[in-house]
């Protein structure tokens, strides 16, 4: 199974996603802001970020999205976040078309559940394991 660094200010939802990964197999290790997902990455391999979007301040998700991606461009994040309830409903993303401002292969809108988080970590997974076998990395 996948070792995940969960990234979230929110404790509650950090324990009831540790719980269920750890139940389906999972390694996991949390963080609860920006610098503590740092402190991990110094020390970790995790084969996949769940970040937050909105933690310390309203953008920080974004801005560490985008600072671990420059840092780790082969680690994939999937973003969990409630922004539609506090931007527009009609905001989209699209991996292909965001990904120079928001380099996250996934955006996922809370609520998750774990068994749902689980399927979308093992899909991702999948397809960077099969676009590493046909690149040779």
């Amino acid at each position: 199974m996948a070792h995940v660094l969960l990234i979230d200010d929110d404790a509650d939802l950090v324990s009831v996603n540790r719980t269920v990964l750890e139940a389906l197999g999972h390694r996991v290790s949390v963080a609860y802001s920006g610098q503590e997902a740092w402190d991990h990455l110094a020390t970790l391999a995790p084969d996949v970020l769940v970040l937050d979007c909105m933690m310390e301040e309203f953008t920080s998700g974004f801005e560490l999205a985008q600072e671990i991606a420059r840092v780790y461009p082969r680690l994939p994040i999937i973003m969990l976040t409630a922004v539609s309830e506090q931007m527009s409903k009609a905001w989209t993303f699209s991996p292909e078309e965001d990904k120079d401002w928001l380099p996250v292969a996934r955006f996922l809108e809370k609520p998750v559940t774990g068994e749902d988080l689980d399927g979308e970590i093992r899909e991702l997974l999948e397809q960077v394991s099969s676009a590493s076998s046909k690149h040779g990395t």
